[in-house]
C-alpha cells in the first residue's frame, strides 16, 4: 500500500502535508502554491531530490513566480535533505502498525507528521542537518 504525500518541513513557519493521487508537475506547482499561502511574507527555500517533476519546466517556472528558492540536491543523496529525518520517523511508526486501508495509511502518516513537528525536539531534524552539512551551508549563503 503506498500513500502519496507531499510535505514541507519548515525551519521557522508553517509545515505541511498533503496527499495527492499521483505527482505530477501539476501536483507539484499546487503544493508550491499552498507552501506560499501558508508561509506568506517568508522567505521559502525548498530542498528537493532529482524527481523528473521537481526539475520540470512547470515546476521551475512556478516557483520562480512564486518567489521560492528551489535547492537541488545531487543526485542519489536523500541523506542530504533535512526532511528525511522526517520521513525515517514516520516510518519507524507505520511499519510497526498494522495499516487497514489508504486513507487508515494517509492518517497514521499525517499523524505522525503533526506530532514530530509539535515535539519538543522538532528543529532537531534540521538542527541535526545543519550541524552535519555547516560548511555546505555557509558556502551557498555567503
Amino acid at each position: 500500500m503506498k500513500a502519496n504525500a507531499f510535505a514541507f518541513y519548515s525551519l521557522n513557519g508553517n509545515n505541511l502535508i498533503e496527499f495527492k493521487n499521483c505527482s505530477k508537475a501539476e501536483n507539484v506547482c499546487e503544493f508550491l502554491e499552498k507552501i506560499v499561502e501558508e508561509n506568506k511574507g517568508k522567505i521559502v527555500v525548498l530542498i528537493l531530490d532529482n524527481s523528473k517533476t521537481h526539475h520540470s519546466i512547470k515546476t521551475v517556472t512556478k516557483a520562480k513566480e512564486l518567489g521560492i528558492i528551489l535547492v537541488f540536491l545531487p543526485p542519489y543523496s536523500p541523506d542530504l535533505n533535512p526532511v528525511e529525518y522526517v520521513w525515517k520517523t514516520i516510518k519507524r511508526k507505520v511499519s510497526v502498525t498494522f495499516v487497514q486501508s489508504k486513507q487508515h495509511l494517509r492518517n497514521i502518516i499525517k499523524k505522525e507528521f503533526i506530532r514530530v513537528e509539535n515535539s519538543e525536539n522538532s528543529l532537531s531534524f534540521a538542527k541535526r542537518w545543519m550541524e552535519t552539512f555547516h560548511q555546505q551551508i555557509k558556502s551557498v549563503i555567503c
